[in-house]
């Protein structure tokens, strides 16, 4: 039921954005925007989504933390090129999104801490300078696990 509840809120407000859940997988969410349906705007879809998942989702965090439940909820988002498409074997068929930026995005979320939403350098590109959008630069880059070179995470906060 809990979960019911988490996937139903962040699925909302995915869709709102016109994004794509593309997998849930125990208490992550991958979302897609830009795939299937393609948006000039998809970074800003998903920086604009990411802010509101953490607010729609901290409503439901606070209601759970109630009932004496203390669970987080880091968000990680990337842009790039991906191939996406329905990919599988005779068995079995599914919709996948492949490339650098999923595993990045996956890798940032892991890295998040409770209420952060972790940024990649692309994203914050696309959507530049702009005041309905603040990024603070983490110190460092970082070499994260799977990714061949370090990047620059920043972290959105409004």
């Amino acid at each position: 039921e809990l979960l019911r509840e988490y996937y139903d809120t962040i699925g909302a407000v995915v869709s709102a954005f016109g994004g794509t859940v593309k997998d849930l997988a125990g208490d992550g969410i991958l979302c897609l925007v830009g795939a299937p349906i393609p948006y000039a705007d998809h970074a800003r879809r998903a920086v604009d989504m990411s802010l509101r998942m953490r607010e729609r989702g901290g409503e439901v965090l606070s209601r759970w933390r109630a009932m004496g439940l203390d669970l987080g909820l880091g968000i990680g988002v990337a842009s790039g090129y991906v191939t996406v498409g329905v990919l599988g074997g005779s068995e079995r068929l599914e919709y996948a999104a492949v490339g650098p930026p999923v595993n990045l995005a996956a890798r940032l979320c892991a890295r998040a801490e409770s209420g952060q939403i972790l940024v990649d350098q692309r994203t914050v590109g696309l959507v530049g300078g702009s005041d309905r959008s603040r990024f603070e630069r983490l110190a460092h880059e970082e070499t994260l696990k799977g990714l061949s070179r370090p990047v620059v995470i920043h972290e959105l906060t409004s």
